[in-house]
């Protein structure tokens, strides 16, 4: 027998065993690496306050529109570089006073409808007196954040009569509102100003005796609204309740 017919069985015997699925990667060879735990770290916001309320300024009626204070609850994905930041945008609705077709008084409900967790990325910097310097905490993060909101209307009355637009009136597609900001991560911390410009969507499902959904849309839909808060730091990390 040949010394090459004698090494093919040992070749194959040596093949078999490295792939075997008892066999163990060399250290530092093709080792499973262990996946990371993802950094939560909670955070709380309230939205608006008596020097600036929560306030959506609709373009086409030229009237603006004050929430109660609400809040913003998420999590951060850690403290260093940039993370995700994400987190749940709750306010509460309120009665908006217009004037259409500027002689018609009109109120109704108006209410803000999450599409899901606003999310977004956060770079943390630290120093109070430098890059922090704007929010006087020794941490801040700036932040870049989309939340996605119907638009919703119930309760409306036009020159005083009630014009029935249905259980189901809102914006046929969400609104979106971005908001970039630098805000503070430390307490105790003073609040920012937000302020977003967005576009208000068409307006669907707002039936009643008949179909007001065009009328609204041409009411209220279009560019230019703006969006201005307050946003006061409530609790973070560990002072957040779960």
């Amino acid at each position: 027998m040949s010394v090459l017919t004698r090494a093919v069985p040992l070749l194959l015997v040596l093949a078999l065993t490295a792939f075997s699925p008892g066999a163990e990667a060399a250290p530092g060879e093709n080792a499973a690496v262990e996946p990371q735990a993802a950094t939560s770290i909670p955070f709380g916001f309230t939205l608006g306050d008596a020097q600036q309320p929560t306030t959506s300024h609709v373009a086409k009626l030229g009237s603006d529109i004050a929430f109660p204070p609400g809040t913003f609850d998420g999590a951060l994905g850690g403290l260093t570089n940039t993370v995700p930041i994400s987190g749940k945008l709750n306010i509460p609705p309120t009665d908006g006073y217009f004037v259409a077709f500027r002689f018609m008084a009109t109120t109704g409900r108006v209410e803000i409808v999450p599409d899901g967790d606003a999310t977004g990325m956060a770079t943390v910097k630290t120093g109070k007196d430098t890059n922090c310097k704007a929010t006087q905490t020794n941490i801040c993060a700036d932040t870049d954040v989309t939340a996605k909101v119907f638009i919703k209307l119930s309760d409306a009355q036009v020159d005083g009569k009630t014009l029935d637009v249905g259980p189901n009136c809102r914006t046929a597609q969400p609104a979106s509102v971005n908001i970039k900001a630098l805000v503070p991560i430390s307490l105790p911390a003073p609040p920012v100003k937000v302020t977003s410009t967005f576009t208000a969507p068409p307006f669907a499902g707002c039936v009643g005796h008949e179909d007001v959904s065009r009328l609204l849309t041409g009411l209220v839909s279009g560019p230019g609204n703006t969006f201005v808060s307050n946003l006061t730091l409530r609790c973070f990390s560990s002072g957040c309740k779960a």
